[in-house]
Formats: C-alpha cells, structure tokens, sequence
C-alpha cells in the first residue's frame, strides 16, 4: 500500500519544529535564558491579558486628556502634555486599575518579556494620576534592573519628569544629565529624551540649553510631520525668549512649508511678520498693514483673537495705552471658546492698569483673568498674587466707606435718617422680586438645558465639565447670551436724595436675597437700623474696623504698590481717628518716613516732633535721635552673642567659676530675654557641677521666675521636675550634677565602655532614623547652592497680620536697607496664613536672619509665641510646603534637620 505523501510529510514536519524549538533560545527581560515553552506561555499571556488591557486603558486616558488640552500659541506650546491636580484627580481611578493590572503580570509571569514594560507602565500611570513620588521609584527600579538601554534612557528622562513636577529640581537636574550622558546608547528614546530636557529646561527658563535639546529632538524627528512642526513652533518662541529673532524667524518659517493645522500656520506667519519687523528695527507701519490684511481674510474670520491682541502688543509697545486696551477688548470680544486667549488679553489690559496705578480697573479685569486662567500662563503666579492683593485693596476700601456711610447715616436727625431707610427697604423688595423672578427663568431653563446636556453627555462619552474647554466655552457664552457682558453690579432704581441708600449696608451678610421675604418690609428695616452704629459701643465697633482697614491698606501701599502718598493717607485716617493707636510710635515713624520719600520736609519734621514729644522712650525715638542706633545694637547683639559663646567654651573646659563670674556680669547688660536665660542656664549648671542640689535647684527656679517665657526655663523645670523625682539620691550627692559615679575604677572603665558602645549604638540608629526619615519625607535636603526662604506661619485664618507685615517691613528696614528683601504673604489650607521673606543666598545668611527675628520677635510679631511659629526653608521645600499645603510635617523636618 502506498503511503499518502502528507502521512510521510508529517512525522518529518513534527521533528523539524522539535529541532527548531530546541534551536530556540528565550530571555528574560533580565537578560537570563528561560525555556521555550515557558517563555512561549508567559509572554502570550502577558500580552494579551493584563498587560494589554492596562496598556490601552492607559492610551485612552492620555488620549482624551490630550485632545481637551487647551493650548494658546500666544505662550510657549507643551512640548509634553503633562496633567496637572485637577486632571490628575479625573485619571486617579482609571491609573490605580492600571497600576492593579501590571502588578499582576508581574507577580505572575516574572520571566514573560512584557515584565519590564509592566513596571514603566506603572510607573506612568503613578505620574498621570500625581503620585509623583512613586513615579520616580518605578521608574529608577527600571533604570537600576533591566538592561534595555532604550528602555533604561526613557526610565531616566520619566525619574526627570517625575522630580520636576514634584518640585525637586537639583534631582530633576541630575536625571536628565545623566540620560543625555548615555543617550548615546539609545535610538527609539532619543527623541522622548531630548524632548523632555527641552521641557525642563523651558520650565526653569533656561532657554539656551532649551534651545540646544530642541534642536536634537527635531534630528532625532523621522516621519511625523505635525510633531516637527509643532517642534520648530516652540524653537522659534525660545529663540525669541532669547531675542534671537533671526533664528527664531527662521524656525518659524520652518513651519509653514509643512501639512499642518491652519492655526498653526497662521500663528507662525504672525510671529514671522512680528519678529522679522524687530530684527530689521523697522517702523510698525508696514507689519500693522500685513495684520490688517490677515483680518481682512476670511479664512481668519475663526483667528481675528490672536491678531488683535498682536496688535494691541504693538500698540502697547508704543506706548499707546488707549488703543491697546481697546485691541485686546476686541481680542477677548473675538476669542469665543478660546479661554486661554481670552485671560490673556484680559491680563494684558489688567496689566495696563495696573501700571496706570489705576487699581479699581486693574481689580476688575484680573478677576476677570482669574475665571479663565490655566497654569501655563505667563506670569501665572504674578497674576493670582495681584489679584488677591487688589482683592484686599477693595474689600478693606470698601470697609471704610461703608463705615463712613453708616456713621453718616447714624448721625442725621431721625427723620431724615428714616428717610433714606425707607428708600433702601424699597431696593431691597425690589431687588428680591426681580431676583426671584430671574431665578425661576433660569431654573426652567436650565432644567430641559441640563437634560438634554446630560443625554448628549451619556452618548458621546463627555468627560467631566470642568475639564472639558467646550462645556466650559459653552456654559460661558450661554450665561453671556442670557445676562451679557455687564459688571456684577446692582441695578440701581433709587434716585434723586435717595441715591444714598442703595450705597450703605450692600456687603451686609444678613442681605442674603434668598432669605429674605418683599412682603416683610418691617423685618428688613429692623436688619437696617441694628446695622447703623447709633449706641457708643457700635460706634467703637465701627470705628474699629475702620481703622484696622485703614492700617491694612497703608500697609498694601507701602510696602507692595510703593504708593506712598496713599500710604500716608491710610495711616494718618488710623492715628487720627478712634481708638487710640497701641502701636502709634510705629505708624507716626512711617509718616515721618513718608514724607521724607515724597521731599516733604515740613511734614516729616512735624511727625519728627510729635514722636519725640507723645512717645519719648520709644525704640523709634531712640532710632530716630540716634541713627546709628540699629548699626549700634546689631553690634552689641553680636558681643553678646560673642561673651555667651565664649562662657560655653568655659564651661565645656571645666572652668565653672569662670561661668558663674561671666554670668553675673552678663545679667546686668541690656541683652535681650533669650540669651539671658540661656546664660543663666549655663551658670545654673555651673553650680550644679560644683555645689550640693540645694543651690542649684535655687537657680532653676530663679530662671523660671525671670524668664517664664523662654526655652530655658521649660530646661529648667525639666531639671526641677528630676530632682523632685529623685530627691533622695540627688541630696545624696557631693555635687548636684557628679562628673564621676562611686564605682570603682574597674568598674568606671567597664561602664565607660559600654556607655560609649552604646552611644555609638543610638547614633548609628539615629542615622539610620534620620536617613529613612529622608527618603520618605516629602521635603528633601538642601543642596549645596539652595537657595532659602524665612517663613513665619500663624495658625489663624483671620488674624489680622497688617502688625507683621509692618514689622517685617520695619525690621528689614533698619537692619538689611542694602539687601532688597521682599515679604508676601499667602493663605494654605484655608487656615493657615504665611509670610515669607526672600531671598537669602545660602543657610548661614538665612540662619543669621532667623536668629535676630527671634530675638526681635515680640517687637515685630505682637502675637504670644504659641500663636504662630517661624522657620527657614529652601524655596524648593517651600514650593512643596505649599503644595501639600500643610505646616506641621514640615515643623518636625526643620526641628530635625536645623
């Protein structure tokens, strides 16, 4: 019978793939050799089970992140797209199940190919969800375990990323040099690579090296057209950074041979007309012309935003104030749904005026900033900070003027004063009825709108509103097609000598419209007259709160806006208006101040003469007779300071009388509360080396009756608190504190050793404590060129801190005139309120300043010690104080660590 030839094939196929799988050979992601079918089974399962499904959950994440990514080509463009908090927090469910999935491969299929892959995938979905630090772990595992140079490279660049979003620049630094020393090694990763460098060193500002990372990531650039383009678009907004405008015309001429968006390729032509007209130094009129022309087009009728605010920057550049503003108007009239041009335009005119020094404008348009803002913005922080400051501007002077118009209507006779009453519970029921009635418009509307949104929302996948910029633009245009783009205002129907009335009592809490009732006129009129101050303890109560707004803005004049003339009229409303001033040597020193910076002598000399005549023993009349005197006492500070130094090396040499002797000398001095008390508890100690417990109990307590308040006498109570324990032994004593035990010599040597075992023991694990304490600690250890912040911290979300500021103003004033340190302040954690002073070069100088705030404090602060704290700390730490936005992790840091 003959054999059918696929019977004779098959045995001989079978051995074949038997041979060819034994030829096989199969490796790890570690390198090591595993077996076929082994490596066969955990690489498919791998693949396709875990693995992939984290893998495409993780795409489709970023991808819609990415595609609601606004982006304004008026700022540098992202290189890399990076979440900030708000989008991290709409990730964080998505990313955990990610981080869930790829440990399973890992844990169950350690020899598949997949595994090294798994833990650059977890260490992704830690950085898109926030954990920045996890991130950077995962991803240094990667670089320390796998040999994959391309994989290793883009772990290092990612450990770069992760450092420079958790605000560590010095390791950020050393991640990124470290990839591109070995970038050599790699070839699919130099392009994530030298894009990430470039991103950094943009974030920093650090616009040549930039410009140099960029450069490469173009070369290393193969297919993607858009990418390169969008590449070339930020080299050409780097090289204008450098004002390099020929390189950057060039880059950006690069753009506009290529296939890209429209958008793009008009930006680029702008910014080529722009900057080609500054590097020849020609006259505006020819580049305004060719802008013009572009509105003209109507293929830019979608773009008219970003030409006009070219043009009102021209304008502004020339000094045009009037017509700027009226070109970045229509710039935010013609932004439509583009928010980020929208606060840009509306930061440029806020800008406008602001250094017009015309405040109650600029207040409006950065608020109007502040409700389009992203973080990408220039000047992002300068922004916010302005607007909070201009927030507190008008609020306190507001204060003053509602304080005024209730005095003023506090004082007419009673008919009159009814008068106006009666107009105001008129606009009050009026303002309620009209009130309603837009309310329930809007409810009906809003109800079928939300629901049809809803509906669309479900059947398109929408993501969540505060991250979509088109649900956003659209609720936006939607409130301007129904209200229009007006003032938040009230819409005043009193008139004639009734116009007072709708100016008094309108930032009253109690006039909440939907609490109150038009059909209760009666009611609204009892909230209106308790309200006027028309019994002497409301009438202080007023004046009170006129006058610390008074201080708050003389303080936000001075020493923020440098308006000094203003200043002077806020501080002479709070000295010369009830209640007296506990700090008026203070504000009548300011005045004096003033007026010699405004070159009005006569006025400074009459502030001169009545801080002499009302406050003679006062540390500013002594400055003022003596100008010296801050030179003088910084010097005597620093004898001090040098005698309780060199009392220590004394004592450390056993020379106890010669502490004691010092000690009695040094209390007579003038120096201040801190040192003395630490001097007397090194003379206290002195007699306990070398008297019986009776006396030295005697200076302890003498230490806690003079100096209650100081950390010596905690010290010294802790002593006290021994001896009472151990009475017995202690009277026991030849000396309260013995150099050496009664234990034989053997003994001693024997005891010495193992005391000194054992010390070296606690260090050690000490070491390891403070090493382990590192490593998890959110705030990292200063690097050799930190530079430092001083903050004071108070734990009160209302505390007035116009004393504090003043006096750090004061304090920097008399003592550092010739370092130009600067002091903000701002609120963390709705609770805790800090005011930072900067900058200080390195730790000493920083130490130095808070060794003498801390013997000046109770001058400067005015608080009890238990009510605020204060520290120094690098402005790298200090980033991520207020990023976590807590104080207390940081307090057990700085105890550590300084």
């Amino acid at each position: 019978m003959q054999i059918p030839l696929k019977n004779k094939l098959l045995p001989l196929l079978c051995g074949a793939a038997l041979l060819a799988v034994g030829a096989c050979k199969m490796y790890d992601p570690m390198g090591n050799r595993v077996g076929v079918v082994k490596g066969t089974y955990h690489n498919t399962t791998a693949r396709f089970n875990a693995y992939f499904n984290a893998k495409e959950l993780f795409r489709k994440n970023v991808t819609n992140f990415e595609t609601g990514y606004s982006i304004s080509y008026s700022n540098i463009l992202p290189l890399l797209k990076l979440p900030d908090e708000g989008a991290s927090a709409g990730m964080t469910g998505d990313m955990d199940l990610i981080v869930e999935k790829c440990s399973k491969v890992i844990a169950n299929h350690k020899v598949s190919k997949w595994t090294d892959d798994s833990y650059m995938l977890v260490g992704k979905a830690y950085f898109y969800k926030g954990d920045y630090y996890n991130a950077a772990q995962a991803f240094q595992y990667v670089y320390n375990t796998f040999p994959n140079k391309d994989l290793k490279e883009e772990a290092l660049a990612w450990t770069g990323l992760s450092k420079m979003q958790d605000k560590l620049t010095e390791d950020a630094i050393a991640a990124f040099e470290m990839a591109e020393a070995n970038i050599s090694d790699a070839k699919k990763s130099k392009r994530f690579v030298y894009t990430a460098i470039a991103q950094f060193n943009i974030n920093q500002k650090n616009y040549d090296k930039a410009a140099v990372a960029l450069e490469k990531a173009i070369k290393a650039v193969k297919k993607n057209a858009l990418l390169k383009a969008n590449y070339y678009y930020v080299l050409g907004q780097v090289y204008e950074k450098k004002e390099d405008y020929i390189a950057a015309v060039n880059a950006f001429k690069q753009v506009r041979g290529m296939q890209v968006p429209y958008e793009l390729e008009l930006a680029s032509k702008i910014n080529a007309f722009r900057l080609t007209n500054i590097s020849e130094g020609g006259n505006t009129d020819d580049l305004i012309r060719k802008l013009n022309d572009l509105l003209d087009d109507e293929k830019n009728t979608g773009y008219k935003d970003q030409i006009y605010f070219v043009l009102g920057a021209i304008a502004q550049r020339k000094n045009q104030a009037d017509s700027a503003i009226a070109l970045y108007k229509l710039s935010v009239s013609n932004s439509g749904k583009n928010l980020n041009q929208k606060a840009l335009s509306y930061s440029r005119i806020a800008n406008i005026y602001f250094e017009n020094k015309n405040y109650d404008q600029a207040h409006l348009y950065y608020d109007s900033t502040r409700a389009f803002i992203q973080r990408d913005l220039p000047d992002y922080d300068k922004i916010i900070e302005r607007g909070n400051k201009l927030d507190e501007l008008i609020v306190n002077i507001k204060t003053i003027d509602r304080e005024d118009s209730l005095q003023h209507v506090a004082a007419l006779p009673d008919a009159e004063r009814n008068k106006i009453i009666d107009a105001k519970v008129a606009y009050i029921q009026s303002q309620i009825r009209e009130s309603k009635m837009e309310q329930n418009q809007v409810t009906s509307t809003y109800n079928t709108q939300a629901i049809n949104r809803f509906n669309n929302a479900e059947s398109s996948g929408s993501t969540w509103y505060f991250n979509n910029n088109n649900a956003i633009a659209a609720g936006y245009n939607e409130f301007v097609r129904r209200w229009g783009n007006r003032q938040l205002g009230d819409n005043w129907r009193i008139s004639s000598a009734q116009g007072i009335a709708p100016k008094i009592f309108d930032t009253d809490p109690s006039f909440d419209l939907k609490k109150l009732d038009a059909a209760q006129p009666d009611k609204i009129k009892t909230i209106l007259v308790n309200n006027l101050p028309l019994t002497p303890a409301k009438l202080d109560s007023s004046n009170l709160l006129k006058q610390n707004a008074a201080l708050h803005l003389a303080t936000i004049y001075d020493e923020d806006l440098e308006e000094y003339n203003a200043a002077i009229k806020y501080y002479e409303i709070a000295l010369n208006n009830p209640p007296p001033l506990k700090n008026g040597d203070e504000i009548v020193f300011n005045l004096n101040r003033l007026y010699a910076l405004t070159g009005n002598t006569a006025k400074a000399e009459e502030y001169k003469s009545r801080l002499f005549n009302q406050y003679p023993g006062s540390s500013y009349s002594m400055a003022m007779r003596n100008p010296g005197v801050a030179q003088t006492e910084n010097n005597t500070k620093k004898e001090f300071e040098g005698l309780y130094e060199a009392a220590y090396k004394d004592y450390s040499n056993r020379d106890y009388d010669k502490v004691i002797e010092a000690n009695n000398v040094f209390q007579a001095t003038q120096a201040n509360p801190y040192l003395k008390s630490k001097f007397a508890l090194l003379a206290a100690l002195a007699v306990g080396k070398t008297q019986k417990v009776a006396p030295f109990e005697a200076e302890l307590r003498k230490i806690q009756q003079s100096y209650p308040n100081e950390e010596a006498s905690k010290q010294a109570g802790d002593f006290i608190a021994s001896i009472e324990t151990n009475r017995a032994d202690f009277d026991a004593r030849e000396f309260a504190l013995e150099e050496r035990s009664i234990a034989t010599a053997n003994d001693a040597v024997s005891i010495s050793k193992r005391f000194e075992a054992e010390k070296k023991a606690e260090e050690q694990q000490r070491d390891r404590e403070l090493a382990d304490a590192e490593a998890k600690s959110y705030f990292k250890k200063a690097s050799e060129n930190a530079v430092y912040t001083f903050v004071i911290s108070v734990n009160n979300p209302t505390a007035n801190l116009n004393r504090i500021r003043q006096g750090i103003g004061q304090f920097n004033r008399s003592l550092y005139s010739d370092k130009n340190y600067t002091h903000n302040s701002k609120v963390i954690n709705n609770e805790t309120q800090l005011i930072s002073v900067t900058p200080f070069p390195d730790v000493e100088t920083a130490k130095e300043y808070y060794r003498r705030f801390r013997d000046s404090r109770e001058e400067i602060v005015g608080l009890p010690d238990d009510k605020y704290d204060f520290f120094i700390i690098t402005t790298d730490n200090f980033a991520r104080l207020v990023s976590q936005q807590t104080v207390e992790e940081y307090r057990d840091y700085f105890r550590i660590n300084f």
